[in-house]
């Protein structure tokens, strides 16, 4: 199990290894894009319009993952629940910014049609 869990991790650290940095990357680094991925996953969810059901069932498994998976396996560390905790914040900070912009450029695109539409039909009253 540890051999698999070493190749896990090496793996995890190959994707946050930067092209331009020093090898092996800092530890700044690595957590910083693993919160950028988190970050990513929240955004994806609201990007694709998935319904809220399935992004509450994906939330609900990821705190799962978190509670019955990571933490447990730690011995329950303080650093490894603040990093569970943390996980979980960027990826609903993903979801709220991604959703909260589509909402605006959604209200902006309305205005914006509104006006068209209302300009359109002063001209046809002015042609007549």
């Amino acid at each position: 199990m540890a051999d698999a869990v070493q190749a896990i991790w090496r793996a995890m650290v190959s994707f946050a290894q930067s092209d331009l940095g020093p090898v092996p990357s800092p530890r700044w680094h690595i957590i910083l894009t693993g919160q950028i991925a988190h970050i990513l996953i929240g955004a994806v969810l609201a990007l694709y319009r998935a319904p809220l059901l399935l992004v509450l069932v994906v939330f609900c498994g990821w705190v799962a993952k978190e509670l019955l998976g990571d933490i447990p396996n730690s011995g329950g560390v303080w650093l490894v629940m603040a990093d569970s905790v943390a996980d979980l914040f960027f990826g609903a900070l993903g979801y709220i910014v991604a959703k909260s912009q589509m909402e605006k450029a959604r209200q902006d695109r309305c205005q914006r049609t509104e006006g068209a539409n209302r300009e359109r039909a002063e001209n046809v009253e002015v042609s007549k």
